[in-house]
């Protein structure tokens, strides 16, 4: 049984599943993962979002996760220009096998309507991935011996190399309407891996990495004078494999006047065919600070005791010119 694993984890690691991009629970707080259209599309200049993720503690080894985003709107004076930057590290089971991105890229807004409260972003983003294993810490059938595992045994396979690097290209879109300060709606698409690279650690040309389309909607809306409502669903296609993520935040507002923004998030998610998973969320001002935790409900479960991955984000917004807190004192009413 344990060779089977380290048999199946090996195929995992040398064949096209092994360039599935990585994904997020909390992709509506992980802005620039979305696509290039998501660039410099928020209210204020600069913007700072760090997650990390692990997974599979339960199962193997974690699969480990730090990424790391910045970008500005209406970068260097102009209006309508967006620029960015995105890097992650992605470490996962046994063979370490270890992915890390960095890409920048551009986006152009245009708002359109009456009250310009319409938007439309398009960006490219242009950066490179690499690609690393670690031979030493993959088993195989060759190294059973009759009776139990032998790593002294020869392994039987042949690495023409243990790392690689391959250039990226993505492209992306989003479509924004804001009528009102608590009223959104959000629709996006990006289009990555356009140049489909070739990536493999046997000998050959390698298996090329299948282009991933993603879509997501993000809705809100108030309910009442203290509760809003964030509907939310993505869905990615990449080759064979697909992901669809439906769920919704329930946002209680703590204090919304004099220039302050206090709020909680609570929220209940579902990934198909693979887990559920709950949200907590804290605003306060320019900050957001979201955790969840993913529960898993797949085959796995056996494993896994349905314990899925922790993932924790931040988004911090700065602004040139940041709103004062209006400050008064209250008189009597009658002097």
């Amino acid at each position: 049984m344990q060779d089977a694993v380290f048999g199946i984890l090996f195929v995992l690691c040398t064949s096209p599943i092994l360039a599935q991009d990585i994904h997020f629970s909390q992709f509506f707080n992980a802005p620039l993962a979305l696509g290039p259209g998501a660039i410099g599309t928020f209210d204020g200049d600069y913007r700072v979002n760090g997650i990390f993720r692990q997974q599979w503690r339960a199962v193997t080894v974690p699969y480990r996760t730090f990424a790391l985003g910045g970008d500005a709107s209406n970068a260097a004076g102009v209006q309508g220009l967006g620029l960015g930057a995105w890097v992650f590290n992605d470490k996962a089971g046994d063979s370490r096998l270890q992915q890390t991105h960095l890409s920048v890229g551009a986006s152009w807004t245009q708002k359109f309507g009456t009250a310009k409260d319409n938007a439309i972003t398009a960006g490219v983003q242009l950066g490179f991935t690499s690609l690393s294993l670690d031979q030493n810490s993959l088993s195989f059938d060759n190294q059973y011996n009759g009776f139990n595992y032998d790593p002294n045994l020869a392994t039987g396979e042949r690495f023409d190399r243990s790392s690689l690097i391959h250039p990226d290209l993505h492209a992306g879109f989003m479509y924004r309407y804001r009528p009102a300060k608590r009223t959104s709606l959000q629709f996006g698409a990006g289009f990555f891996n356009l140049t489909k690279p070739k990536i493999g650690f046997l000998g050959g040309p390698g298996s090329p990495l299948d282009m991933r389309t993603s879509v997501h909607a993000i809705a809100q809306f108030p309910v009442s004078k203290k509760f809003d409502v964030l509907p939310m669903i993505q869905f990615m296609a990449q080759g064979k494999f697909n992901e669809l993520d439906l769920g919704a935040n329930v946002r209680y507002i703590l204090n919304d006047r004099f220039g302050l923004n206090r709020a909680v998030q609570l929220g209940v998610h579902f990934r198909a065919g693979d887990a559920g998973y709950v949200y907590g969320g804290v605003e306060y001002d320019d900050w957001t600070v979201g955790l969840s935790y993913d529960i898993n409900t797949s085959d796995l479960v056996p494993a896994s005791r349905n314990r899925g991955g922790i993932e924790l984000t931040v988004v911090r917004i700065f602004r040139k010119h940041p709103p004062v807190p209006v400050r008064f004192k209250a008189c009597p009413a009658q002097l």
